[in-house]
């Protein structure tokens, strides 16, 4: 920088008007008051007689020169250029100390320990342990501060080099020491009963502002030290931390962000359980304590990241993704007016999307319909008025009609049998809505469409082991290969069963049950006429059985009773009557006895698989497979004639699958005619035997034959005969045409 000039040094003396200072000027005015205004100079006097006796030397005489409060300062003949942090300011700009300058060691975090645990500790100790503890955290991030400017930019502060912490072993103390013995000091100093933490509230002490900045430091260093741990059982020990600091961070508002924006990001995508639950624990008490001001914000933000992390199911995210659901639901059920608003809005969105969908039917627009993120935002707000329907909110009943339109709407954008586990996820989520709203949903349709679209007489190609099992809970649609194999209908015909059960069951009580399942009665019987599986069709059949015996017996009751519809109040005692008696019906019984069944098999399981995964993969028995010795003995004619005989067994095999063609019948004739015409050579071979009566007995034709001169008519013969068969063959085939084939 150039050097500036300066001015010469002002004088500290006071101007003159007219030759006279101002003090002389001043005491004349006071003497001219007497004959001026006398009563208020004897008021004057009688008051306050020091101001009439003033008596002031001049400003030269009085104050000495080198008082620094009355001389005007002097600019140097050059300036110098200061970092925005040296090493004797702080963050603040203020002066540190020699110990805040020092090097931290482990022997002055065991100082600062003991004088914590004093019944009255110092707020200079607090502030060295925050400010150690922020020089440790910021060490550990990376040694340099990063913040934000008024343009949402980031920009890099200089490293602060006084008092960093560099030993892993000071790192670990001070930790320490901040989350066992720092906030019993800072009660203390507060003068603040530690009873709950929900009724603490810091603001209401003397003292805390002079903590208010030193607490809103820690408060940001430790969500930073929060977003640097990976280690869950360390992160969870940070979190019990966080769940003590909640009343402070209710009072300082510029630290509620930044640490609620973390706990989000923990509940949603930490793969530790433990940690999702102490980050929820934590949103919840924020949110119940600055319930106007924070809810709506932060549930918005936790929604995005419910969708967010739904993009992708499989059997090790669904755990997760229901605790998030759940999670959610319960902390809308805090205000319903809050999750009307945002049940609205949300539910609007869905429904702009399954519209263009409808309208456009491209492919685009149907995949953002058919998706994970859409089914599980449905089963969020089904399961969300579904709690708040029973509290009798009348702004959530609002949201029931447009919900059912939308899953009704799904359903039908593409009724393929391609997507029928999305067909089972709709349909489940509007059985939930009829079970707690009593709001009537014709279900039975969707189910029964299933036997229009698919021949269950068709026969499936064999099994093979990619496509063994269909996981209906963890996929939306199928694969073509999933479509072919023959687990495939049987899931369907399970899915169909179960979901029927769940729907009937809750009307089995109802006056209108024998007409509510006429259409099902009708569908069943013509399905068992035409269906050639009998496996299937025993399931319909057992199905079947249970419903007609539920229809008698609500007939039989409506006959007693002599019901009659347009008395309201004779059909309300009937329903209560019958829902009493419902637990005695034939169709609940079943049901109950096919649920505790169907937990056995998911608990035997998830046995199972928890059995395997205990073993591991380095544990799992070896296969032994047998040696096959030749021994030395057998000769190679028997080892290939065995050979020949395996693979012809298993060409008979292949060839019964297959089915017949009008070339092979032709050839299946021509067989048949040789081997009459063999039969019939034969037969006079053994008559021509028996008439020579002058030929040796059996044993010594026999020996005869052993000779090799004997051999040579018999292999004249063989030619023989295979020549002939070769020429008929050979005619066979010349008169076979194009249509044989």
């Amino acid at each position: 920088m150039k050097p500036r000039t300066m001015k010469p040094k002002l004088q500290n003396k006071k101007p003159k008007t007219n030759g006279v200072s101002a003090t002389e000027q001043h005491k004349k005015d006071l003497a001219d008051l007497a004959t001026v205004d006398p009563e208020f100079f004897k008021f004057l006097r009688k008051e306050d007689a020091g101001l009439l006796d003033f008596n002031m030397d001049d400003d030269a005489e009085s104050i000495p020169d080198d008082d620094p409060e009355q001389q005007v300062h002097q600019l140097p003949e050059q300036l110098e250029e200061m970092d925005p942090f040296s090493d004797e300011e702080g963050e603040d700009g203020e002066r540190l100390s020699k110990e805040e300058q020092a090097q931290v060691t482990t022997e002055m975090i065991e100082k600062w320990a003991n004088q914590l645990q004093k019944t009255q500790p110092t707020l200079n100790t607090i502030r060295h342990v925050i400010r150690a503890f922020g020089l440790a955290v910021q060490s550990a991030y990376g040694g340099a501060d990063v913040l934000a400017d008024a343009n949402g930019k980031k920009k890099k502060k200089k490293q602060i080099k006084t008092g960093a912490i560099d030993d892993p072993e000071s790192f670990n103390a001070i930790v320490r020491v901040c989350l066992k013995q720092l906030l019993p000091a800072i009660y203390r100093f507060l003068r603040i009963k530690l009873v709950t933490t929900s009724k603490l509230k810091p603001e209401s002490s003397t003292n805390w502002k002079y903590l208010e900045n030193v607490m809103k430091k820690y408060l940001l260093n430790f969500t930073r030290l929060i977003s640097m741990i990976n280690v869950p059982s360390t992160l969870n020990i940070l979190l019990r931390h966080v769940r003590s600091l909640i009343p402070f961070v209710i009072v300082l508002s510029n630290t509620r962000q930044a640490l609620v924006k973390e706990l989000i990001h923990i509940w949603s995508t930490s793969t530790d359980e433990r940690s999702r639950v102490i980050a929820f624990v934590c949103l919840f008490h924020v949110i119940r304590e600055h319930r106007k001001e924070m809810m709506g914000v932060v549930l918005r933000k936790m929604y995005l990241d419910y969708l967010k992390n739904c993009k992708f199911t499989s059997p090790t995210t669904l755990p997760l993704i229901n605790f998030m659901q759940r999670s959610l639901v319960e902390l809308y059920s805090m205000d319903s007016t809050v999750t009307y608003q945002h049940g609205f809005v949300f539910l609007r969105q869905l429904a702009v999307h399954l519209r263009t969908a409808i309208q456009t039917k491209k492919s685009e627009n149907i995949q953002n319909v058919y998706n994970w993120q859409f089914i599980h935002g449905l089963s969020l707000w089904t399961n969300v008025i579904s709690v708040l329907y029973n509290k009798k909110e009348k702004l959530i009943q609002q949201l029931v009609h447009p919900l059912t339109e939308l899953i009704i709407g799904t359903i039908r954008l593409i009724p393929t049998a391609r997507y029928y586990p999305l067909r089972f996820h709709c349909i489940r989520l509007l059985i939930k809505i009829t079970e707690i709203t009593s709001v009537f949903v014709p279900v039975l349709p969707f189910l029964l469409e299933m036997f229009d679209i698919t021949d269950f007489n068709k026969r499936h190609k064999t099994a093979t082991l990619k496509a063994q099992y269909i996981n209906f809970d963890t996929s939306l649609k199928l694969t073509k290969l999933q479509m072919d194999d023959r687990a495939y209908k049987d899931g369907l015909m399970d899915q169909f069963y179960e979901l029927v059960m769940l729907y009937l069951v809750h009307y089995a009580h109802h006056v209108t049950f024998p007409e509510l399942v006429y259409p099902l009665i009708l569908k069943c019987k013509k399905f068992i006429k035409v269906c050639k599986v009998q496996n299937f069709v025993k399931v319909v059949r057992g199905l079947l059985e249970k419903v007609q015996e539920n229809v008698n017996l609500i007939e039989e009751r409506r006959q007693k009773t002599g019901l009659n519809v347009k008395d309201a109040k004779q059909m309300e005692n009937w329903l209560e009557q019958s829902r009493q008696k419902s637990t005695s019906s034939p169709l609940l019984v079943h049901f109950q006895r096919y649920k505790s069944m169907r937990q056995r098999e998911v608990l035997e399981d998830i046995a199972q698989k928890e059995k395997i995964s205990t073993y591991g993969r380095s544990s799992l028995p070896d296969l032994i497979r047998p040696e096959h010795q030749v021994s030395a003995k057998q000769n190679f004619a028997s080892m290939m004639e065995k050979e020949i005989s395996d693979h012809e067994d298993e060409e008979e095999e292949l060839f019964q699958i297959k089915a017949k063609r009008k070339h092979d019948e032709v050839d299946d004739e021509n067989d048949e005619q040789e081997e009459n015409e063999e039969d019939e050579e034969e037969e006079e071979d053994d008559e021509s035997d028996e008439d020579i009566s002058t030929g040796p007995p059996a044993k010594k034709r026999k020996a005869k034959m052993s000779n090799g001169n004997s051999s040579k008519p018999n292999t004249d013969e063989f030619l023989s005969s295979v020549k002939k068969k070769f020429d008929r063959k050979k005619d066979r085939v010349k008169t076979l045409s194009v249509d044989d084939f």
